[in-house]
């Protein structure tokens, strides 16, 4: 079948390696769109996260953020989908999590906020080519066990850990694995946390039963653990070169890395 709606993951896919859109990438958005086919962001980040992306991306409608936690149309400027964390479960993560040497976030409804003392070390944990988006986009705090009281009256949409060791994720995921709350990461060097019905495989499903598009009229490009649930639901599901194994092994297709225009060549070979 033709694809109708191309779902495309940012870091490590669309962005390449210089967190840029690259020429070729945007003539083949630009094609795909002519074409009469509509084209979403899909990915990890939100809030303040997301304008560089509006900004290299300024024709895209749709943006699937925080792993699915929402949809936001610009056009109409408004959050058609929105799906945040419990109190409960992220109040129990936060108090697993911060006995850990981690770089920990929260997402609320507009800021994103991380201990003072991480964001002016955020070297020691955040990946070298992410280190200025965080300090650009992230609010610190000196206590962020604020947030975490029941007056707090913002929703927390996504937690979010940088670590630095990997065996703090090993004894994250072991502690927190039986929470309402879904563990993927966008990088190796990350952990981040979700609604038990926040993913990026139900808001695509929700955006395409919008667009009146099926499941196989729509096509999925991504790298990470958060991009599986889109992986698995697109009829045309495509895993970057550079994607996890778990991408991979979810994917019907693949392309190559992020470095190399490998959402391009997906899109000119698969939908164009």
């Amino acid at each position: 079948m033709a694809v109708k709606l191309i779902a495309l993951d940012m870091d490590g896919t669309t962005l390449n390696n210089e967190n840029i859109v690259s020429q070729r990438n945007h003539a083949a958005i630009h094609k795909a769109r002519e074409k009469g086919i509509a084209v979403a962001v899909c990915t990890g980040r939100c809030n303040t996260e997301l304008l560089p992306i509006i900004n290299q991306l300024p024709d895209i409608r749709y943006f699937i953020n925080g792993n699915g936690c929402k949809i936001y149309d610009k056009q109409a400027d408004k959050t058609i989908l929105s799906d945040p964390l419990s109190f409960s479960a992220a109040n129990t993560i936060y108090r697993i999590v911060r006995e850990y040497p981690v770089m920990f976030e929260v997402y609320t409804n507009e800021q994103i906020y991380t201990s003072r003392s991480c964001y002016e070390h955020a070297v020691k944990y955040v990946p070298k080519q992410f280190v200025q988006l965080v300090k650009d986009t992230r609010t610190p705090l000196d206590n962020l066990k604020a947030l975490f009281r029941k007056d707090w009256q913002k929703p927390i949409y996504k937690l979010n850990a940088f670590f630095n060791q990997s065996d703090n994720y090993e004894d994250i995921r072991t502690k927190c694995k039986d929470l309402p709350a879904i563990m993927t990461g966008s990088t190796e060097a990350n952990l981040e946390f979700n609604s038990m019905t926040a993913s990026k495989g139900t808001a695509l499903s929700k955006l395409a039963q919008m667009l009146h598009a099926a499941a196989d009229e729509v096509m999925a490009i991504g790298d990470g653990s958060n991009d599986v649930s889109m992986l698995e639901y697109a009829g045309y599901s495509v895993a970057m070169a550079n994607a996890v194994f778990e991408a991979k092994k979810a994917a019907k297709y693949s392309t190559v890395s992020n470095a190399d225009d490998g959402v391009a060549i997906a899109i000119e070979k698969y939908a164009l």
